[in-house]
């Protein structure tokens, strides 16, 4: 059983833990350029996050998101290694949506990098491709330029 809740500061150290070792996996595909340009999104306060627990109460995943004006957008969403592929990031993303539907936001938004594989992943989680384009922001470890894709979701 997977619970989700929001996030608290003694879930520091674990969040921190999941999201080296994925950073680490990304970074293997694609890095931010230097000095990339300014494109952070304009929230509603501050990055918020959730964190999905095992039955044990451990941290094994987190989705960090920013309320937009007509959306929420899905940040990031990292999961522990060992609890991949057993609905830990479909359990986080039903709870974002539940979150955008408690503040009246009708959609859920998110970018990803083509490369990692990901691509498919978002899909099978309900989103759909609205634009795809070669990234100002990042590079691939190769040096040659990657793909971000723009996704998504509308809430019930």
């Amino acid at each position: 059983m997977i619970i989700i809740r929001n996030f608290i500061a003694t879930d520091t150290e674990s969040v921190q833990l999941i999201y080296t070792a994925c950073t680490r996996e990304l970074r293997e595909v694609y890095a931010p350029k230097p000095n990339p340009k300014d494109q952070l999104l304009n929230g509603i306060g501050t990055n918020l996050r959730i964190v999905a627990l095992d039955d044990s109460g451990n941290v094994i995943g987190v989705t960090e998101y920013i309320p937009q004006s007509l959306f929420l957008y899905v940040q990031g969403i990292a999961v522990a290694q060992t609890h991949r592929r057993r609905r830990v990031a479909s359990a986080l993303i039903e709870y974002t949506a539940k979150l955008a539907v408690e503040l009246g936001l009708p959609a859920l938004s998110l970018t990803t990098i083509k490369e990692t594989g990901n691509v498919e992943v978002f899909k099978k989680l309900g989103f759909i491709e609205i634009e795809e384009r070669i990234s100002d922001r990042f590079v691939g470890i190769d040096g040659k330029s990657i793909t971000e894709v723009n996704f998504w979701r509308n809430v019930p």
